[in-house]
C-alpha cells in the first residue's frame, strides 16, 4: 500500500511554497515531536523506557530543552526572513468565508472515501485555514509558558503557577492538530500531494487547480494573466 502518493516530475507543476516555509515547517515539526517525546517522559509516571531513549530523565530534559530553544529560533527566523509570506498566510486565513464553511461540512464524507465537488478554495482550506488558527496559537502559549517554567524566579509566583496547566494544556490541543494535520496532509488519499508541496516545495497543476481553485487562479491562471 502506497501512503504517499508518488511524486510526478513529469507532469506540470506549480510552486506552493518557497524555501523558508518549508524549512520552518520541518524545523517545527522534528523540534516539536522532540519537545512531545521528552516532555511525555517528564510528565508522565512509568515511562523508564521513553526517558531510557534519550538517555534518562535528565537527558530528556536537556533534549527537551535545546529542542525548546531551537524551535524558538526557527519561529524567528521564519517571521523575520518570510515576513511577506507570513501577512500572506494571515491574510488568507482571514478570507474565512462560504466556501470554507462548505468545505467543513463536505469534508467528512470526503474523508470517508465519498466524491464530493470541493467549493473554490484560497490557498489554504476550511481545514488548513483551522489549523493555521489553532496550532500556531498552542505552539506560542507552549513557548511562553515553557520559558516562564524555565526560570520560574524572574516571573511572578502566580505566573509561574499558571504556566504549568497553560502549558499541558497547549500540549494537547497541539499534538491532536498536529496528529490530524500530518495525517490530512500526507497520507490522506484525496490530499496527499500536499506532502510534496511542503517536501519539494510544488504540487501537480491539475490537483491545485481542483483542491484550490480560488488561489490558483489568483496566483497561475487567467486571473493572474489578466492582472
Amino acid at each position: 500500500m502506497q501512503l504517499i502518493p508518488e511524486y510526478k516530475a513529469d507532469v506540470p507543476r506549480v510552486e506552493r511554497f518557497n524555501f523558508l516555509s518549508r524549512f520552518t515547517h520541518w524545523g517545527h515539526t522534528v523540534t516539536f515531536l522532540l519537545c512531545l517525546f521528552t516532555g511525555l517522559a517528564l510528565f508522565l509516571n512509568n515511562v523508564d523506557w521513553l526517558a531510557a531513549i534519550f538517555g534518562g530523565y535528565a537527558g530528556a530534559n536537556l533534549v527537551h530543552r535545546i529542542s525548546a530553544v531551537i524551535m524558538t529560533i526557527v519561529v524567528v527566523i521564519f517571521v523575520i526572513g518570510n515576513f511577506k509570506v507570513l501577512i500572506a498566510w494571515i491574510k488568507d486565513i482571514l478570507r474565512f468565508g462560504m466556501n470554507d464553511i462548505k468545505f467543513l461540512l463536505l469534508f467528512p464524507l470526503e474523508f470517508l472515501g465519498f466524491k464530493v465537488k470541493v467549493p473554490p478554495q484560497t490557498k489554504f482550506n476550511g481545514g488548513e485555514k483551522g489549523n493555521s488558527m489553532v496550532t500556531p496559537t498552542a505552539v506560542i502559549f507552549l513557548i511562553l509558558s515553557g520559558y516562564i517554567m524555565w526560570f520560574p524566579t524572574i516571573f511572578p509566583a502566580g505566573l509561574v503557577r499558571l504556566a504549568y496547566p497553560i502549558h499541558d494544556i497547549a500540549m494537547v490541543l497541539a499534538t491532536m492538530m498536529v496528529c490530524m494535520h500530518g495525517y490530512l496532509g500526507s497520507f490522506h488519499p484525496g490530499s496527499g500531494e500536499s506532502f510534496w508541496g511542503m517536501w519539494k516545495g510544488t504540487v501537480r497543476e491539475d490537483w491545485a487547480e481542483h483542491h484550490h481553485k480560488t488561489w490558483y487562479d489568483e496566483t497561475y491562471g487567467d486571473k493572474s494573466k489578466a492582472e
